[in-house]
């Protein structure tokens, strides 16, 4: 609604005339839409990346996604198995982790998830490691349970991003779980997943009205390098 009434004073002021001029306008009121990418705070040391999001939209895959790209850039990075909710979260993740060729810190299911990420850190910053990528487990927007569990990992570890993994093809549902995920968390930035399917580019528009924070990357295949700048 917010593009339609831009658009609309853009005609009003402009006085376009064509369906090209109101194309071309459009356009440029949306790539104003889009925040510009800048690079993660990396600052760290180890700099802590919390990876967040709802269950199914590629997020252990991402994280090693994350981890190889920059592992190929020189850094090094550790990952920890935050997710010990979901039954063989930690094997799957261990699965990425020997292909993306990185450490990965767990502990059994059940575990306290705030506990493996801070031992993670602790485990970094002693080897020397540039960055803790953290996994945590998929929860609804609405499972208050696992949000305070989010909360409690913040409070136990200094994390220095905060990224939303979204279903780029989610549409307007992105909407709600951006929102509340900001609201009841707080995110830094988002990763758009499954772009090379039949998007459209709703999410990532929804997604950028509510939070205002950038979209870092995009997942455009199943590959360990399919991911990309936004």
């Amino acid at each position: 609604m917010r593009l339609v009434d831009e658009l609309r004073d853009e005609v009003e002021i402009n006085g376009l005339h064509t369906g090209q001029e109101a194309l071309d306008a459009l356009r440029d009121i949306i790539r104003r839409e889009v925040s510009p990418k800048t690079d993660l705070d990396l600052s760290g040391k180890p700099a802590v990346i919390l990876v967040v999001g709802v269950n199914g939209v590629g997020k252990t895959t991402t994280i090693a996604k994350l981890a190889y790209l920059y592992k190929d850039l020189g850094k090094r990075v550790m990952l920890a198995a935050g997710d010990t909710f979901r039954a063989a979260a930690s094997e799957q993740l261990e699965t990425w982790a020997d292909r993306a060729g990185v450490p990965l810190v767990k502990a059994g299911e059940g575990a306290d998830p705030a506990a493996v990420i801070f031992d993670a850190v602790k485990s970094a910053t002693a080897r020397g490691y540039d960055m803790v990528i953290a996994d945590t487990a998929g929860r609804l927007q609405i499972d208050d349970q696992l949000m305070d569990e989010l909360v409690r990992i913040k409070q136990a570890v200094e994390v220095d991003e905060t990224l939303l993994v979204v279903d780029a093809m989610a549409g307007q549902e992105a909407v709600n779980v951006a929102k509340t995920f900001n609201e009841k968390v707080g995110i830094s930035g988002v990763i758009l997943t499954k772009t090379d399917g039949d998007t459209r580019g709703g999410a990532a528009l929804s997604v950028l009205a509510v939070t205002g924070m950038p979209i870092y990357f995009q997942g455009t295949g199943e590959k360990l390098e399919d991911l990309e700048p936004f």
